[in-house]
């Protein structure tokens, strides 16, 4: 696990591990679930703005009826 404060330098650390041609081909991919504040989202966000991750993919389960 890890907070808020980790993400620009796990993101940079990634990129930097990436070969130069695959950069511009990353993609930053959330999977939240419906008990997650939209405010820790919202976090995330401006954490990956910083680091110049502008490239997001948000995934959800589908809902259940029941």
């Amino acid at each position: 696990f890890a907070t808020v404060d980790d993400i620009q330098n796990y993101v940079i650390a990634e990129r930097e591990a990436r070969a130069e041609e695959e950069r511009p081909m990353m993609i930053t991919s959330l999977k939240v679930d419906e008990n997650t504040k939209m405010g820790i989202v919202n976090d995330i966000k401006q954490e990956l703005r910083k680091a110049a991750a502008l490239h997001i993919n948000y995934s959800s389960r589908k809902r259940v009826e029941r």
